[in-house]
This record gives structure tokens, C-alpha cells and sequence, in this order.
């Protein structure tokens, strides 16, 4: 089996080595082959040194959070697909953690959840993790019943085929709440299993989620009734 690992870059030069090399350690200590694909929007050696440690470096025509992962998507080739960060808020050495529910065959689609598992001094700023994050997984939970702890983790793995399931398409910060929702709507699976933050970098600011989404969203759950009906 191959699993693919996107990490998505914006300048960072001084961690991404210790993100491949961790990424690469705890796939091919599954006895899986490991594909590490590096979305970079870099001005400085991010793209440079990812080369050197054996990744496939893809540089996204636009600007955006999302769509580096969507461009992103389209060049992986793994079954699994694993998704996180390239400046350290996150442990790839827990990837076997994350995949293993779904090579179990017990879910698609596998969150990290930090409010399930550690998060460090310092790593969350206050309002995020008090208030911006308990209300975009609330409104995840309320509307769509999607049933987390933690929407907006960006470290989770699925199965490669949901991406055609999901139809996402946001491209800025929301599209991490988006693959939530859209997964719930498409009736894939989703886990959750505990995960630890230990850096922060974001400047998103979760009261600031755009309002197009639950829109977005809902047209694509009838559309989803309707096709379930035919």
C-alpha cells in the first residue's frame, strides 16, 4: 500500500526537514511505501531542502490554504492520503495512530482531534481554542451532525477515493471545516483519534469563518438526497 503525505509550505525552511523525515520514518515503519508531496508557495528554501530529502515538490498557481491541498490532490497517487502541516503543529511520527481505523476498514476519513489529545502551553492562542474552534465544531455538529471534537485540525488521513465523494472547493482556511461537512453529507466515515498540538503559526481567525459555506453546503446535501433517491 502506498500513503501519500501532503504537507502544504509557506516558508518553512527551518522545519520542514524534520516533517519529512518524521512523515517518511512512520509510513515505511508500517511497511508502507511513502509518497511525501510538499504544496509550496515559498520565497525562501522550503522547496530546496524537501527536494534534497527525496520529496515531490508541486507549486500551486494560486495563493490559498485550500487549494494547496486541492492542487495538491491531484498529483497524489497514494491509497491513503495524510494530511498536515509543515511547521511543526503537528507529529508525523503519529501517523500510525491516524491511518490505522482506516486500514482497519473502520472508517475514510480519520481527524486528529487535539481536544481529545494534548495541547501545549502556548501552541493554541486563547480565543481559538475557547471560543473560534468549540464554535466551528458546533456548527459542524448542529447543522450536519457531523458528530467531532475538532473540526478545524489539519492533521487527518482518508481514503483517496473521497476526494471525489467530497467536491471541495474552498481555498482559504475554511476548507478544513468544509471537508468535514462534505464528508458527512457523502456518507463517508469518519474517526476521530487523539492528537497533540504543539506549535502554532496559524493567523486564521476562526470568528472570521466565511459565511458562504453553510450555503455551499446545504445546496450539496440536496443534491446529495436527490442522487441517493435516484
Amino acid at each position: 500500500m502506498k500513503i501519500s503525505v501532503i504537507i502544504p509550505t509557506l516558508n518553512e525552511e527551518k522545519t520542514i526537514g524534520e516533517c519529512i523525515r518524521r512523515a517518511r520514518k512512520a509510513v515505511e515503519g508500517l511497511g508502507h511505501e511513502c509518497e511525501v508531496i510538499v504544496s509550496d508557495s515559498s520565497s525562501d528554501r522550503t522547496a530546496e531542502i524537501a527536494k534534497s530529502l527525496g520529496a515531490r515538490v508541486v507549486f500551486p498557481d494560486r495563493k490559498g490554504y485550500g487549494y494547496a491541498y486541492l492542487y495538491a490532490f491531484q498529483h497524489a497517487s497514494g491509497e491513503i492520503i495524510v494530511m498536515g502541516d509543515g511547521d511543526r503543529t503537528y507529529d508525523f511520527s503519529e501517523i500510525p495512530k491516524l491511518v490505522e481505523p482506516i486500514i482497519n476498514g473502520k472508517a475514510d476519513f480519520v481527524i486528529g482531534s487535539r481536544f481529545k489529545g494534548k495541547i501545549h502551553d502556548k501552541a493554541m492562542p486563547w480565543l481559538h481554542r475557547y471560543v473560534g474552534n468549540p464554535l466551528l465544531t458546533w456548527f459542524a455538529n448542529f447543522f450536519f451532525k457531523a458528530n467531532v471534537s475538532d473540526a478545524h485540525s489539519g492533521f487527518r488521513a482518508f481514503r483517496r477515493d473521497c476526494i471525489g465523494k467530497m467536491k471541495l472547493s474552498s481555498a482559504g482556511m475554511e476548507f478544513a471545516t468544509e471537508m468535514v461537512v462534505k464528508a458527512r453529507l457523502s456518507g463517508i466515515r469518519i474517526a476521530e483519534v487523539p492528537e497533540k498540538e504543539s506549535h502554532n503559526s496559524s493567523p486564521f481567525n476562526p470568528l472570521l469563518f466565511p459565511v458562504n459555506l453553510p450555503c455551499n453546503a446545504e445546496e450539496d446535501q440536496l443534491v446529495s438526497e436527490e442522487e441517493r433517491e435516484g
